[in-house]
């Protein structure tokens, strides 16, 4: 037994020190590529999340749970925004809170029967400041599985200088796409927006830096869209940029 202790032998500090030398070299290789794989699965991660939540709501439209169904976005929704996701603390000044409210069959028809706004204006149809217009609101505290909230840290969306109520964005659903309309940063001129844009805040970025033709305007490698139609079809794209630092590129289904 002695003389098959001595045949055993640990590691020399020279060995040990070219091992450590060795990980520290091929950590600095992948780390990059691991953190840009980081970033763009949070913006896909949150896309996604998004998708479904408008699914969902719209589901619960189709299923007669509602009659009149909302998806509010609330971007740069920190201590400026000052507006709080139930149950969590404030998401950075760098995130969003995602909302879906819902209207049940007989308030919608008391709206139609006591005021012709409804009819006649969308963006105060799909009403963001009145606190008791929705029947269910997870914002204030209805906690009912047809309706959610969601929130997300380091995303940005093609909102320029979205915070406190600049930061503010809706777009609302009937069945049949009845009552399709938006508010605020989802509608311009009361037409509802059909895009919303989402990136990583990693950088000097303020926002996605998308213009109107939803074309970027700026490189940005962890660029999605999620697009939406009246009748509540949802889909979702990436943009792949073909030259780094450029505009260059297209938009492609995920």
């Amino acid at each position: 037994m002695q003389a098959q202790d001595e045949k055993i032998k640990g590691f020399s500090l020279l060995e040990l020190i070219v091992v450590v030398v060795l990980v520290g070299i091929v950590s600095a290789i992948g780390y990059p590529q691991f953190s840009e794989w980081r970033k763009d699965r949070e913006v896909r991660d949150a896309v996604v999340k998004i998708k479904s939540l408008i699914e969902g709501i719209n589901a619960q439209v189709q299923r007669g749970q509602y009659a009149f169904v909302q998806v509010h976005v609330q971007a740069g929704a920190g201590d400026s925004g000052g507006v709080k996701e139930v149950g969590k603390e404030d998401v950075t000044e760098d995130g969003i809170i995602v909302t879906s409210k819902g209207m049940k069959a007989k308030t919608l028809g008391n709206k139609l029967n006591a005021n012709n706004d409804f009819r006649d204006n969308p963006s105060d149809r799909c009403n963001i400041t009145e606190p008791d217009y929705w029947d269910d609101d997870p914002s204030l505290g209805v906690k009912k599985n047809e309706v959610r909230q969601i929130s997300f840290e380091n995303i940005l969306t093609n909102w320029p200088g979205a915070s406190g109520t600049e930061g503010i964005g809706a777009i609302c659903f009937g069945k049949n796409e009845l009552w399709f309309s938006g508010a605020k940063q989802l509608e311009s001129s009361g037409v509802p927006d059909y895009f919303l844009f989402l990136c990583s805040d990693h950088g000097d970025k303020s926002s996605c830096d998308v213009d109107t033709n939803g074309n970027p305007t700026r490189y940005n490698k962890h660029l999605y869209s999620i697009e939406w139609s009246r009748f509540g079809n949802i889909s979702l794209s990436r943009y792949n940029f073909t030259t780094k630092n450029s505009t260059d590129g297209d938009w492609t289904d995920q």
